[in-house]
């Protein structure tokens, strides 16, 4: 389905544009994100036994590579949820838009966002604010269940730490928490769409916001999508045999799930983090991490790239070469 006033495949001439500012902000926090990386590095591989990684359990190593490529299918099925209120698209287009954006936002300036724009505006004819209202009805629900984990997270450690109850009823307490400050959230974005000055510039967005059960399914998908992530640092913290229990290691990632969805850039924020996050549930004091928690944070993002990169050049050439075809529609003459 195309806009009515131009051809399919046609390039819109109002695609955004990144600003100096934008630009300005995404390389410094690459930079601050590569020094982090570094210095994790550094910690990683400075007088480590390099052994367990040497002899990891290739069942791990394969799980660690399934379940990315899982989240990647959750993320690119949340696009697709969100979507379907206001139009509709293949779920395999929208599983090749998501892993080029993946991809490219490895890059020194996040291109996920802009990429998505460049291939719906150009290749599905959709309108920028369409695009723009979309994305961010995606951001809202993945806010909405980040506040629902963390909500969540923090009623489950209360209740074992200060109520004393078993692991059972923490996890409970912390679902029906989590589910209920979801939904919570979830109702404030529905309501987004009567404010005045939203409502004129969602250019077809307001479908989607006023569907709370796409919503919820947006939710739920960012749900299952930390629980592939906390999956792979499970896997990851077996390989290196650390001593961290199934509560300090969803702790742990759901800490860096959180950074990993920073504004400043995916590399290095996450690692740091959950190499700090680990050392600390460990028992570690001081500002440093330990050999073991650096390895840690690396062998999980290592085993989201070795999923992430090869699928997001997949899914980068298709959108690729349909993003060409499109302009070489726009070039050609018109027939008489």
């Amino acid at each position: 389905m195309t806009s009515p006033d131009r051809p399919a495949g046609a390039m819109p001439a109002d695609r955004p544009t990144l600003s100096a500012l934008h630009i300005v902000t995404q390389v410094t926090g690459f930079a601050i994100g590569t020094a982090l990386l570094a210095w994790c590095i550094v910690k990683a591989i400075g007088s480590a036994d390099l052994d367990r990684l040497r002899q990891a359990d290739p069942g791990l190593v394969t799980t660690m590579i399934v379940v990315s490529a899982l989240s990647m299918l959750c993320a690119g099925t949340s696009f697709w949820l969100a979507l379907r209120p206001a139009r509709q698209l293949a779920w395999g287009v929208h599983q090749a838009v998501n892993a080029m954006a993946t991809l490219v936002n490895y890059a020194p300036v996040r291109l996920g966002v802009p990429s998505r724009f460049v291939y719906h505006m150009g290749v599905d004819g959709m309108g920028a604010w369409l695009v723009a209202g979309w994305v961010a009805t995606v951001g809202a629900c993945t806010l909405s269940a980040l506040a629902g984990m963390t909500c969540g997270a923090m009623v489950g450690v209360c209740a074992i730490d200060m109520l004393g109850l078993g692991a059972t009823a923490s996890i409970i307490a912390g679902l029906v928490c989590g589910v209920a400050a979801t939904e919570t959230c979830l109702w404030l974005v529905g309501l987004v769409r009567h404010v005045p000055l939203v409502a004129g510039k969602l250019g077809g967005a307001e479908s989607m916001l006023a569907s709370r059960a796409s919503l919820r399914l947006v939710a739920a998908t960012r749900f299952a999508d930390f629980a592939m992530f906390a999956a792979r640092a499970w896997c990851a913290a077996r390989i290196l045999d650390l001593p961290l229990d199934t509560q300090q290691i969803l702790l742990m990632a759901l800490a860096g799930y959180i950074v990993s969805y920073n504004p400043l850039g995916r590399l290095g924020f996450r690692e740091a983090t959950m190499a700090f996050v680990a050392s600390r549930l460990a028992g570690e004091t001081g500002l440093d991490v330990g050999v073991a928690f650096a390895q840690l944070a690396l062998v999980e993002s290592a085993g989201e790239a070795l999923a992430s990169i090869p699928l997001g050049s997949i899914g980068g050439s298709w959108c690729g070469l349909r993003i060409l075809r499109a302009r070489r529609v726009q070039r050609a003459p018109s027939a008489p």
